[in-house]
Order: C-alpha cells, then structure tokens, then sequence
C-alpha cells in the first residue's frame, strides 16, 4: 500500500505537471444556477435560437425587448468571467450567436420563414429556390422591432460574443451591472467554418499572440509605404492617359483621319488608294494637309485594316439580318416557305466582297 508520503508526492508532481493546463481556472466558482444554466443551453441545437433563450414558449409573440431581457439574463447567467463551470465560454457563445439573429429584424424574419441559420452558406441558395415553400417550414411569430440599438444594422459585420456583450452593457463590462474585467483571461475561437478568430474575455481588448504582436509592430512602421504601393497602380492608370496628352498635345490632328471607301462624301473629297486591296477611299484634304510622302503611304496601309474592319462589320450585320428572316419563317407550328425563301435569298454583298479578296470573315 503506497505510503501518505508517496501520495503526498505523487499528487504534488500531478499538480506541477498539470499546472501550466489550469492556470486560468483555479478557484473558479458557479452557483446551482449558473451550471444549470450551462447544461440547458449545451442541451439545445446550435440553431434552436428561441430555446437558447429560453423563449421557446413565446417565439411566436415575443417581441424586441423581451428577446434584449432574455440576452441580458443568459449572458450574465454564462459569461466566463462570472460563471466557472468549464463549459460557460460554449453556453455563452450560444447565448451571443441566438441575439446576433433574433436581435436583428432581418435575420429573424429569415429564421422564422425558413428554421435556419440566415448566415449559412447555403441560405441565399435555398431562399431563392422556387420549390422552397413546399419544404419550408413556417415558424411564424410577430414583426420584431428592427435593431435593438438603434440606428444602423449592427450584425452587418460580424463580431465576437465578447464585443456583442460590451456593446449591449456598455463599456468594457461597465455600466449598471458593474464592471468585473479582472477576472482570468479567456483565449476562445468563433466563426465555424468561416474562419478562425481568437478574442479575450475580461479584457477590455483582444489578447494577441506574441507573434502577431511583433508583426503588428512591423506592419504599423510599413504602413505608409504599403499604403503608397498600393495605389502605384492606380497612380499610374490615371496618370498614363495624362502624360499621353501632353506629349502628343503638339499635333492636334488625328492620328489616322478619318475615311469612307468607295465613292466619295463631302468632305471626304480627296481620293486615295489603299496599299494592297486598291481599295478607293476617300479622307478630307484638311485632316491630311502637310503630310509628307512617308505619312500618306503609312495611311494607305492603314485604309487597309481599315477597309477590312468596315467590311467585316457590314457582313456580321447582313449574316444577322438573314438568320432573323430565318428564325422568323419557321413559325411556331409550321414553316412560312414564302419568307424562308427570302431568307435564303437575302443579298450577302459584304460578305461576297471578302471572299472575293480572299479575307475570312
């Protein structure tokens, strides 16, 4: 039988060993109360927002202050600073994510149509989906009263149960129910599959790592260089078009004027060639007086992927306009042969010409 003196030590090398695991939950105290508090909500489903707060009886009719009373009783039933069971950061999270929903007219209103997490992924799919009110299941219950804070939505973006509370109460822990932020800290992580976030509870700020502590450090004395950086490309797009303008602001002319093939229109008047089509093209003798030799060959280049591109354009309108005679002749019962033989005849000019020069469309 092991002596008082090796148990004496066996328990001592059991609490040295386990030291480092409990530090921030010695002397940690719950009444009756708040351990059944705890159990109760851990015995409820992540989504069954009403019986989290304990308002499961009265979902129909309750309004927007006894949802803020209930909040108000089970976050100061479950809070980790006040509450020591090992199971009250859970229960208190619960608590938050139940008033983060109901507390907002919107997401409730989504809650009590369709019995689901109006943040879920899946959600916008499933309120959209026109079969969805054959499976939905109506919840009813009154039209709450909008944001219980008043002003603008305050769950637009989301927060941790911890900034939840403090925005309710008032201060860090302040206000009427006294300010308690010297408990043990509390690291915990929130989001689910939407991310990893780690808050504090009993401080007045997030506990960051000593990692990110050091990056912070860094990022705040970069800030003004990545800040810089980061609007080069934008800088830069801006900036390009301007300083095009004010080099090229000498010659006020067109760099390739503008042309009409074929026959001439006033005032393109002055006829040209195109370098190796022979397209005749026509420009306006202003647009082009004073060029050299070497800039009006240039242009008799340029009429040809000119030309080209008109041509093109004309046979993709004249294709379009043939298949909508097409469409329209097949009726909705029978085809109409009278208007599917002008379809099929409809003239193809530009197209022809392109086949002719040997371009593809």
């Amino acid at each position: 039988m092991p002596s008082a003196t090796a148990s004496s030590a066996d328990t001592g090398n059991g609490s040295a060993r386990n030291r480092s695991h409990n530090q921030g939950n010695q002397e940690r105290k719950y009444t009756a109360e708040q351990k059944a508090a705890v159990l109760r909500i851990r015995k409820c489903a992540p989504t069954a927002f009403y019986e989290i707060l304990d308002l499961e009886t009265v979902k129909k009719t309750c309004t927007d202050s006894e949802i803020k009373k209930a909040y108000r009783k089970q976050s100061l039933l479950t809070h980790p600073d006040k509450n020591g069971h090992e199971h009250a950061d859970e229960a208190f999270k619960m608590v938050s994510r139940a008033f983060g929903v109901l507390g907002d007219k919107e997401k409730r209103e989504k809650f009590d149509r369709f019995g689901t997490d109006p943040d879920s992924r899946f959600e916008s799919a499933r309120a959209q989906n026109p079969f969805n009110g054959f499976a939905s299941r109506q919840a009813g219950g009154g039209a709450p009263a909008g944001n219980p804070f008043g002003g603008g939505n305050m769950w637009e973006d989301e927060i941790s149960p911890e900034e939840m509370f403090q925005r309710f109460f008032g201060g860090a822990f302040g206000g009427p129910f006294g300010g308690f932020d010297t408990g043990p800290q509390f690291v915990f992580n929130i989001g689910g599959n939407r991310g990893f976030r780690v808050h504090q509870m009993g401080g007045a700020g997030p506990r960051r790592r000593p990692r990110e502590q050091a990056a912070n450090g860094q990022r705040q004395e970069t800030s003004g260089w990545d800040t810089l950086m980061s609007l080069l490309p934008i800088i830069f797009l801006f900036l390009f078009p301007l300083l095009t303008s004010l080099f090229s602001s000498g010659d006020s002319q067109p760099s390739v004027p503008n042309m009409v093939f074929d026959e001439a229109r006033p005032p393109y008047t002055l006829h040209r060639t195109t370098a190796k089509f022979g397209v005749n093209y026509y420009v306006n003798p202003k647009d082009i007086a004073g060029w050299t030799d070497h800039k009006l060959k240039t242009l008799d280049l340029q009429g040809d992927s000119t030309f080209m591109r008109v041509l093109r354009a004309r046979c993709e309108s004249e294709l379009n306009t043939k298949q909508d005679l097409a469409d329209q002749a097949q009726g909705w019962f029978f085809q109409d042969p009278e208007r599917m033989r002008l379809a099929k005849e409809y003239p193809l000019p530009s197209c022809n010409r392109l086949e002719k020069m040997g371009i593809r469309r």
